[in-house]
C-alpha cells in the first residue's frame, strides 16, 4: 500500500478497491507487523488482495482530484534504521517524482507509543495542475525491524478537510504484541 514513489497525484490506481481486495470499515489489526488503527467513521479502507502480503490498507478519499490515506507496516530492508534515514529517503522519493518541491517541514512526533517524524511536503506534479500535499508520519518499531507509516496524499485545496481523517488515524494507532518474525 505504500505510495512512496507514486505520491504525485496518481496514486492509487483506479481499481485498487476491486472486489478481491479486503474491505475494512472499523478496526484494522495487523498481527504480522504488530499494529492496529481505527478507521474514521464513514470511511472504507481496502487492503491488498490475496496473495499479496497484508502490510496495511488505503482509503480513497477522492478520485478527482486524487486524495488518499494509507497505513502501512513493513520490514525495514534498506538499512534505513533511523528516523533521519527514513526522512531522507522520503525526501529523495518526492524529489524524484515531483515537478517541483515547494516546501518540506519535519517535526518530531509520536505514533502511538513510538517516537516518530512527521513530514509535510507541498509540491507540484509533472503533467498535473494544482498543488499537492503529502503529510506522513513514520516510526520504527522498538527493535528497528518494522517501519510504520500513516500518510495522506491530497491537494492543497482538500488538505484541511482530509487532514482531519489523517489525524484520527494517527490518534488511534496502537501497538499489538511483538510483530511476528
Amino acid at each position: 500500500m505504500a505510495a512512496q514513489a507514486e505520491s504525485c497525484g496518481r496514486f492509487p490506481s483506479r481499481g485498487f478497491e476491486n472486489a478481491d481486495a479486503p474491505q475494512l470499515d472499523a478496526r484494522y489489526a495487523n498481527p504480522v507487523y504488530g499494529y492496529a488503527v481505527q478507521l474514521p467513521a464513514g470511511l472504507i479502507g481496502h487492503g491488498a488482495p490475496s496473495p499479496a502480503p497484508d502490510h496495511g490498507f488505503g482509503i480513497a478519499l477522492s478520485w478527482t482530484p486524487r486524495a488518499y490515506l494509507y497505513v502501512d507496516g513493513s520490514y525495514e530492508v534498506l538499512d534505513d534504521d533511523t528516523l533521519g534515514k527514513q526522512e531522507t529517503r522520503q525526501r529523495e522519493f518526492l524529489r524524484a517524482e515531483a515537478l517541483r518541491v515547494l516546501s518540506t517541514q519535519s517535526t518530531s512526533t509520536r505514533l502511538g507509543p513510538l517516537p516518530g517524524v512527521r513530514m509535510v511536503a507541498r509540491y507540484a506534479c509533472k503533467g498535473l495542475r494544482g498543488l499537492y500535499v503529502k503529510d506522513e508520519v513514520v516510526a520504527l518499531s522498538p527493535d528497528l525491524r518494522v517501519v510504520y507509516r500513516v500518510a495522506l496524499l491530497t491537494t492543497t485545496k482538500r488538505y484541511r478537510a482530509d487532514k482531519a481523517a489523517l489525524d484520527e488515524l494517527l490518534r488511534s494507532f496502537t501497538l499489538l504484541s511483538r510483530p511476528v518474525p
